[in-house]
């Protein structure tokens, strides 16, 4: 029995998470009047060290966070810096100064930052409701009926039916958003699943405790280090090996957040899904990282494992206005912190349709071609995950593959993104030559990546520092990010970076195949290459 008379919204969204909570916030941002309900299943406030994945930022999601929702306040006052990503390698008996690091001995321009989620969707909830969303936590929802906007039906409404404090309602809007998370109503209604080929488990949890990796070797020349690398504990550290890697994310609670993610190939989940379990696997593969919990055990504030993280689906956005956002509607993989990433772009993207649609224009073609869009980027990001697992603990392939990796993310979707662009149909299709060819060398260079790895698979780590910030392409293509430009500099810029692209494959195949001869791949090796990786080579004794 339905409670009350319906109310009738301009937008629902399912989920108040961190992709319902941002997407509100952005549509009345600019819209002030917008009729818009988050349902949500918790209640709030939430309790703080929230036990979700998506605490660490790039830069993508960072400045949808910051400036777009200007939340840079709350980000600066109540959350933390961050200092890049950074990674360690080393075999199980060696210590971190032993071993090779990569990372930043300075903070790249365009900032980032480690967030409590808990503390974030709070302040999102408080705010959201000021600004005039209706939050309706305690609800779960029951039931869904979307209508179709065919023949020139402008009027209307999907129906949604949900449960609050054992008592049914019922809501209509003009637009559904499912932000719903693992969830996924809608994807799963409409059986839009699908495989992407790339099987990975995790398990994480909490600790009411800092962890710092800074403070685990006494080596005098690590804390040498020291002084040219300060307060290494806010980056979101990475300690990588064969098949595996283990995030270290500090929280402004004063908690860390811990993961484990994992190829089953070669760490099955039932190794690592119970806490004993995972300790057993640390003292095996990273016996410093659990001398260093175990003496924390008592201040363990959760514990989850997750089988196949990775999730697909073949339709994110409709012209029957709906659309899915967030988990709900993809999730790649949580290396390269991307999940905050693809929050921005797709609540900008059915932002960007909802606000058509209001205003009286057809979506029939926009919605399509945000769509392929929104996939395309995703498609491309997923070729740098698939299959790479493997060469997680050569630091030799995976500090080569970061420059190419971080020179793709922060040359194309990352510099579009900061200028607006990716909703602009018109402007990138006159980028669709450059951006086809990114995406067929990016399927080259990671052929690459597995190739080098079959000839050359286990590379014992030496004591070297790889500084990130004496590689010129990743500090320039980074500060870049923030220079605004006029669409005729900005297709200039783009032309430059797929230049820049094509010879940093020059560079590093050419090289490796020089001490690797043994090593082909399907990559031009034409013309001379330039240095501009001279000090990641030397670094590695390449």
């Amino acid at each position: 029995m339905i409670g009350s008379a319906e109310t009738h919204y301009d937008v629902a969204i399912l989920g108040g998470g961190l992709a319902g909570l941002t997407l509100a916030r952005q549509l009345l941002l600019k819209h002030p009047s917008l009729q818009i309900a988050v349902l949500e299943k918790r209640r709030f406030p939430v309790a703080e060290t929230a036990h979700k994945v998506g605490e660490s930022t790039v830069e993508i999601g960072a400045h949808y966070f910051g400036e777009q929702l200007q939340l840079k306040k709350h980000l600066t006052d109540q959350q933390l810096p961050k200092f890049g990503l950074r990674f360690f390698f080393k075999d199980a008996w060696q210590s971190l100064a032993e071993g090779t690091e990569v990372g930043g001995s300075e903070f790249f321009a365009a900032p980032s930052y480690q967030v409590d989620r808990g503390r974030l969707e709070n302040h999102l909830t408080e705010t959201g409701k000021e600004l005039g969303a209706r939050v309706i936590d305690g609800a779960r929802v029951r039931q869904i009926q979307l209508d179709s906007s065919e023949n020139g039906q402008r009027d209307t409404q999907h129906h949604v039916v949900y449960a609050q404090d054992g008592q049914e309602h019922a809501l209509r809007a003009r637009w559904l958003v499912d932000a719903s998370g693992r969830a996924s109503f809608l994807k799963r209604k409409l059986q839009l699943e699908e495989d992407l080929n790339h099987d990975i488990n995790a398990v994480w949890f909490r600790l009411d405790a800092s962890i710092q990796v800074d403070t685990w070797c006494e080596d005098p020349h690590w804390q040498s280090l020291t002084g040219k690398v300060p307060r290494r504990w806010l980056s979101t550290n990475h300690l990588m090996g064969e098949g595996y890697w283990v995030w270290l994310i500090p929280l402004a609670t004063g908690s860390t957040s811990v993961g484990i993610v994992a190829d089953p190939r070669i760490h099955p989940l039932q190794k690592l899904n119970r806490m004993d379990k995972v300790m057993a696997w640390l003292e095996e593969h990273e016996p410093q990282c659990a001398e260093s919990i175990a003496h924390q055990q008592d201040k363990l504030q959760d514990f989850l494992a997750i089988k196949k993280m990775s999730r697909g689906s073949r339709q994110v956005f409709s012209v029957d206005r709906w659309g899915l956002v967030g988990e709900a509607a993809a999730f790649l993989d949580p290396f390269y912190s991307p999940g905050s990433d693809f929050i921005a772009i797709g609540n900008t993207m059915v932002g960007k349709l909802i606000e058509e649609d209001l205003a009286g224009r057809s979506i029939t073609q926009l919605a399509p071609t945000l769509q392929s869009v929104f996939l395309t980027l995703f498609q491309n990001n997923l070729l740098t995950y698939r299959d790479q697992y493997p060469l997680f603990g050569n630091p030799r392939i995976m500090a080569l593959k970061f420059v190419w990796d971080y020179a793709v993310y922060w040359g194309f979707p990352a510099l579009l993104y900061f200028q607006e662009k990716l909703t602009d149909v018109g402007f990138i299709q006159s980028l669709a030559g450059g951006i086809e060819e990114i995406r067929e060398m990016n399927q080259k260079m990671q052929q690459f990546f597995r190739a080098w790895y079959a000839v050359d698979p286990h590379v014992h780590a030496s004591s070297a520092f790889v500084d990130q910030n004496e590689v010129e392409i990743m500090t320039r293509l980074n500060a870049e990010l923030q220079e605004p430009l006029e669409d005729a500099a900005l297709q200039a810029r783009f032309r430059d970076n797929v230049d820049l692209l094509r010879d940093l494959m020059l560079e590093i195949t050419q090289r490796v195949q020089q001490r690797q001869p043994q090593l082909t791949a399907e990559v031009s090796t034409q013309g001379a290459p330039a240095h501009r990786l001279d000090h990641v080579f030397e670094a590695l004794n390449i």
